[in-house]
């Protein structure tokens, strides 16, 4: 794809500077733009301008530096950034090829669908126009699926899963398997059954390899436009509310209330029926063991707020100078007693 400047500070909605019939031919970070290709600056990276070889930079639109190539401002370039991503790099599109042989009769399937070699699709499942179902995933009876979504190799949906409109889940990920329920009967562990599904609303991404339980009776939610990395695993019965970023090996215990916008950070773990409100920022490698109420922002390896971790972290890297000081003032006072009597 090539586009010229004039182009893309329209398509951007951008105030341009320098000559816009400039072509451009891709995309590059300020590390390694070659020349013809377009990089976004934020403030933070203005001091490697010099080094970078892009033919043109998107610059946030308080810039005021002087560039030797053209710049198109913009409100927010790393926003506008994924934007030119996405013109120079077209989504995966469905070929509406069927090539799987083991899909049953009962399967309704959309406009346009895609089924690739060796997917596995039991009964009563239907699939809504335009969806990729890529190789060797497997789809479970009574499985639902939206429009638009793409299934990357090697997933497995399992039965009364409920999936939206463009969803994307990665390659490994496990949706609706068995909850970890068990009750000793003094003898044994005696498995509880579950029989709830998963609901996984529109927009949401699921990273490779992560594991999201069905309900024990009722369901596991993942709200519109959840955005969740590599490696995660989702309990039993767990409700996760809108538009909520959760990183990598980050682990989140059945029957537990997440509210809209949250962060989980890489690592971070909430035990079981917990409830975190909204706006909440979970730091990495932070274990959630109480509820948070909305907005609260925590760290530690026992979740506190932010600002008293901070404060008893650093005083406990004071604390062998201060016992020093202690230890010099305790002799002072001794030998001060010793000489008065």
């Amino acid at each position: 794809m090539l586009c010229n400047l004039n182009e893309i500070s329209e398509q951007l909605n951008g105030v341009l500077i320098g000559d816009g019939n400039v072509i451009i031919t891709g995309v590059g970070s300020i590390n390694a733009a070659k020349e013809g290709e377009i990089a976004f600056v934020t403030d933070k990276n203005l001091n490697k301008l010099d080094q970078c070889n892009a033919s043109a930079f998107i610059v946030p639109e308080t810039t005021i530096k002087e560039f030797k190539v053209p710049v198109i401002k913009v409100k927010n370039p790393r926003l506008d950034f994924i934007r030119l991503i996405k013109m120079f790099n077209q989504e995966t599109t469905s070929s509406g090829v069927v090539a799987s042989k083991t899909i049953d009769p009962s399967v309704t399937l959309g406009y346009n669908v895609q089924v690739d070699d060796l997917v596995v699709i039991q009964e009563d499942v239907s699939i809504g126009d335009h969806t990729i179902i890529s190789a060797h995933s497997f789809i479970g009876k009574n499985v639902t699926i939206g429009m638009n979504c793409l299934i990357h190799p090697n997933v497995t949906v399992l039965h009364d899963t409920f999936i939206g409109d463009n969803v994307i889940i990665h390659s490994g990920a496990v949706i609706g398997a068995d909850g970890f329920g068990f009750e000793w009967d003094g003898q044994k562990q005696v498995k509880i059954p579950h029989i709830g599904n998963v609901i996984i609303f529109d927009d949401v991404e699921i990273g490779a390899n992560t594991t999201i339980d069905r309900g024990t009776i009722d369901s596991t939610t993942i709200g519109k436009g959840t955005k969740m990395d590599n490696l995660i695993q989702i309990g039993h019965n767990v409700q996760i509310g809108e538009h909520c970023i959760i990183a990598g090996t980050s682990a989140i215990g059945g029957s537990s209330n997440i509210g809209n916008r949250v962060i989980l950070a890489a690592g971070s773990a909430v035990i079981d029926n917990i409830t975190i409100g909204e706006n909440c920022v979970v730091l990495a490698k932070t274990n959630v063991s109480k509820n948070l109420p909305e907005n609260s922002v925590v760290s530690g390896y026992i979740a506190r707020p932010h600002k008293i971790h901070l404060q008893q972290s650093a005083a406990l890297s004071r604390l062998p100078e201060t016992i020093k000081k202690l230890n010099e003032k305790l002799d002072e006072l001794s030998r001060t007693k010793a000489g008065a009597k």
